[in-house]
Parts: C-alpha cells; sequence; structure tokens
C-alpha cells in the first residue's frame, strides 16, 4: 500500500489555470465553500433578520448617534431606518425618484449621515426618528453628483452636473463642518469658505467614485485613480494622479481592509495602499470571474467586507442575471479564494448591528429535529462585532454567515479536484481507498466521489458517490484506474463541516 498524503486542503480555489497544473491542497471547483486557516470549510448559512422591509432594498448602511444603532436602507423612493426592533420611515416630503441602477452612496460625517442616488440632490439625516431625511444645506437645487462620501471634515461629491450641464471629471468639495453639523456651504466662489471644485481631467476616463483610505480620499476613475490630501489654505487639497492604468468598475465596487482597497475593476480586482496595484485575481478567479459576470448588468455588480472572517465578497450577477447571485470570495489573511451563491443580492454593508433573532432558540428554529444542525439558543456573533448583512429583492434584510441554511433551505457545498498526476502524468495508477479528516458533527453525511482520465483534456470517468459518516467511517474504498485521478466531496444537508487532510491509497500500474 502506498499512501500518498494531501497534508493542508486549505489553499484554496483556482478556476483559471488548468487542474493537472495545480498543486496538492488547490481545487478546481467549489461551491459554497471558503479556505482560511488550512481548511476548506463549507460557508456557513444566511438568515433573514429585522422587519421585512415593505419596499426592496437597493442600498444600506449602518449609523449609529449616541447609544443608538441602526441600518438605514433604501428603495428607489423610500427610505428606511431599522434599530432591530422598530422600522422607522424617514423618507422626506418630496420623495425620491431614482431607479434600481442608480445606486446610492454616502456615510456619516460627524455623526450626521448622507445619502445621495445621484438623481436626487443629496440629503442628510440627523438620527431623530421624528425627523425625516433633509435636503443637504448649502447644496443648490439644480446640482447633481454621481458620488458623495463624507472625508475627515468635508463632504467630497464626483462627476457632477450642474443646472442639466454635466462635468464628469470634476471633484466637489464642501467647506469644512464642525462635529455634529452638516456643511453650510458649497459656493467655490466664496473666498471665506474652503469649498471648491477640480477638474481631474488629466486622463479621459470618468469618475466613477470615491473611498477614505487612512489619511488620504482615494478619487476613483474608470481606468485611473487619484489621491487627494489635506493642504490647508489657500488650496486645501492636493490632487495626485496614482501610477497605473486600474479604476473602479462602478460605484460601490471597492472596499477599505487591513490591506489596503480592495477593488473591482474593468478587468481584474486589485489590492493597493495607494503606491502601485497588485492583482489578485490574476491566474487564480480573474477569468472566471469576467467570463461569468452579466454583460448587461455588470454595474450591479459590488464589494464588500466579512471582518469577522477576513473576507472581501466580490458580489456580481452571472450571465443571464439581473441581481448579484455570486461571491467571489478573498481571504486576505490566507490569500485563498473561495465561491458563495447569492439569491438576489443588491448591496451589503458591515457594521454592527443590534440583532436578536439570529440564535437559534427552540420557538424560533423550524429545521426538523433529525436534520438540524445547529445549538439551541445559539449565535455566532457578539453583539459588537462588525457583522455583514446583505439586502436583496424578496424584500428582505439578511444576516450573512449565520445558521447553518439559507432561509431555512439547505444549499450544497462542493469540493472538485480533476487532473492529479501525483507527480507522474506518464502512469496509471489504481486508486483504491480514501481516507478524508472531515471536522463536523457525529452523523454528518458528505459524499465521496473518484475519477479518472487517461489525458489531462479529457472530462474523468467517475464513479459512484460513496457516503463518508463522520464519527463512523474514516475511509472509503472506491476502485478508479487512470494517469489522472479527480476527486470531489458534496454535502446537501444542513451539516457545517471541513476538511484540513486527505490520504489517498494509490497503486502504480504501470504506463499502459
Amino acid at each position: 500500500m502506498t499512501i500518498i498524503k494531501i497534508p493542508d486542503c486549505g489553499k484554496g480555489w483556482n478556476a483559471d489555470q488548468m487542474p493537472e497544473e495545480l498543486g496538492d491542497g488547490v481545487w478546481s471547483r467549489v461551491e459554497n465553500m471558503r479556505f482560511r486557516n488550512g481548511f476548506a470549510e463549507r460557508f456557513r448559512g444566511m438568515t433573514n433578520v429585522f422587519t421585512t422591509p415593505t419596499i426592496t432594498p437597493y442600498f444600506i448602511t449602518p449609523y449609529q448617534i449616541n447609544t443608538s444603532k441602526y441600518w438605514v436602507y433604501a428603495g428607489t423612493q423610500k427610505v428606511f431606518a431599522d434599530d432591530g426592533t422598530t422600522q422607522t420611515e424617514i423618507t422626506p416630503a418630496s420623495a425620491f425618484t431614482g431607479a434600481a441602477d442608480d445606486r446610492w452612496t454616502g456615510g456619516t460625517l460627524g455623526g450626521i449621515l448622507v445619502l445621495n442616488n445621484s438623481v436626487n440632490v443629496p440629503h442628510y439625516w440627523n438620527g431623530n426618528t421624528a425627523n425625516d431625511l433633509v435636503s443637504l444645506t448649502g447644496w443648490n437645487a439644480n446640482w447633481r453628483c454621481a458620488s458623495l462620501r463624507p472625508f475627515k471634515n468635508y463632504l467630497i461629491a464626483v462627476d457632477i452636473t450642474k443646472s442639466g450641464t454635466r462635468y464628469p471629471h470634476m471633484v466637489k468639495w464642501s467647506h469644512s463642518a464642525d462635529p455634529g453639523t452638516i456643511p453650510t456651504s458649497w459656493d467655490e466662489t466664496d473666498v471665506t469658505k474652503d469649498a471648491g471644485e477640480q477638474d481631474l481631467a488629466e486622463t479621459p476616463d470618468l469618475l466613477v467614485d470615491a473611498l477614505p483610505m487612512g489619511d488620504v480620499m482615494i478619487i476613483y476613475k474608470e481606468r485611473s485613480m487619484y489621491a487627494m490630501s489635506f493642504i490647508g489654505q489657500p488650496y486645501i487639497w492636493r490632487f495626485q494622479k496614482l501610477p497605473g492604468d486600474s479604476g473602479m468598475l462602478s460605484r460601490g465596487c471597492g472596499v477599505a481592509t487591513p490591506v489596503g482597497h480592495v477593488v473591482l475593476t474593468a478587468g481584474d480586482v486589485i489590492v493597493h495602499q495607494a503606491q502601485g496595484v497588485q492583482s489578485i485575481a490574476d491566474s487564480q478567479v480573474r477569468k472566471y470571474i469576467f467570463n461569468n459576470i452579466d454583460n448587461t448588468n455588470f454595474r450591479k455588480a459590488f464589494v464588500t467586507s466579512n471582518p469577522q472572517k477576513n473576507e472581501v465578497l466580490i458580489c456580481f450577477p452571472q450571465n443571464g442575471s439581473t441581481l448579484c447571485d455570486k461571491a467571489a470570495v478573498w481571504n486576505w489573511q490566507d490569500k485563498t479564494w473561495g465561491l458563495r451563491d447569492l439569491n438576489n443580492v443588491t448591496y451589503g454593508a458591515f457594521g454592527q448591528a443590534n440583532i436578536t433573532n439570529v440564535s437559534t432558540t427552540w420557538d424560533t428554529d423550524s429545521s426538523s429535529w433529525d436534520s438540524d444542525a445547529s445549538e439551541w439558543n445559539e449565535n455566532e456573533y457578539a453583539p459588537n462585532e462588525a457583522r455583514l448583512i446583505l439586502c436583496r429583492t424578496t424584500p428582505a434584510i439578511t444576516a450573512f454567515d449565520t445558521g447553518t441554511s439559507d432561509f431555512g433551505v439547505n444549499f450544497r457545498g462542493i469540493l472538485q479536484r480533476e487532473g492529479m498526476s501525483l507527480g507522474d502524468g506518464y502512469s496509471n495508477k489504481l486508486l483504491r481507498t480514501i481516507y478524508p479528516k472531515i471536522d463536523a458533527a457525529s452523523g454528518a453525511v458528505i459524499q465521496i466521489e473518484a475519477g479518472s482520465a487517461m489525458n489531462p483534456d479529457q472530462s474523468p470517468s467517475w464513479q459512484p458517490a460513496v457516503n463518508f459518516t463522520v464519527g463512523t467511517d474514516h475511509k472509503v474504498d472506491i476502485l478508479v484506474t487512470g494517469r489522472y485521478l479527480s476527486l470531489r466531496l458534496t454535502s446537501t444537508g444542513p451539516e457545517q463541516w471541513r476538511v484540513r487532510s486527505i490520504d489517498l491509497d494509490v497503486v502504480g500500474t504501470g504506463a499502459y
């Protein structure tokens, strides 16, 4: 008996290279699997939280004022604030008139929430549920902006339209504001104010969005980016073009992480710290993402973060889909990629939340006794932890990575590797036994299949699946022979499982 060990199954997913060229522990196909801490791990589920919205939410953001914590979500016409118990509409008297593709932007400036949908004038809210959103102070009623972001004591607007005339290279900033207040002026001609504007027309591509990075604001265009640094009077800001030709695919397609900004560009996924970009998708999942993203609805893609698991989600609609139904998931600590199914997701954000209905109590758990893999009164996150919240068109607000199923429905997890030559692509091998080291609750069932092919460009011939029961089995016996072996682990139940290593009993059988 010859035992071939695969000691580290957590090296990630690679969909772009040929399977026979991948190293041991790298997987050629995955569904709903992540890779971290040396393990290949099935994602946890998703659970609806908060009061079911009366609108389809297309934007969501956390907002905290004093001791109150809200999640504010916006549809095409209305905006609501939810504190985990009460849902309050804060739509202004003149309702918004945007469409689903008019992505919202905004954030918190000195304790004041600002929102912008690019179609109407920007608005702000002071956190008092007795008050509605109010038009932004000092903003000309005939102006519009594509994106509005807080930075330091200022508001930064990009891609400005004035009285119907668009200035797609213009960055406009407000006068500085005291904490707890909104800027009083946007008048660039008033020499007593800090407000101003600047055209970034060195490159012909158009402005898209802005995202703070430490002490600078990164201004993203379609194929370039600029650093906006505070220098004070008389110029207030200095603009510096950053090296490279990378920009941002669409508004909301970037997120700040401890390792820098992770950005979905027009042809790559990059990370940078304002000193040159690095592709994190090239030769791994870059081709997969851009071969599968829908050409019509690609602007609905967005990027968000799951800080509790050190992950960035590149969310996008697949070919033929109108909303995001896939997320390529990058772990910035382990530098691995995974893949997660989504369900008509429109946007996502992370922050603290007072969520009480994600724990599994006797009364709220709808799963059957025999199939339930959760613990009674379980809550995976402390209230002060940042957690990822998604909104979708059901309509619903969803806690990501919570529970064992997606909204009460089990989802499939798959680990698959084809083209394993085991160091010798010229000789036949007989695979007789598989010894998986699977960490899961006793009784969890994983289906294991093995396949083989004589040549690397052939699809493997698979043998029937064999059930592996955790706590009962320590191996599965499957006979396959060929030059290139394949392995597939599948789960369709609610079991949470992970695998660190696999041993294979393989015997060489000669060249033919």
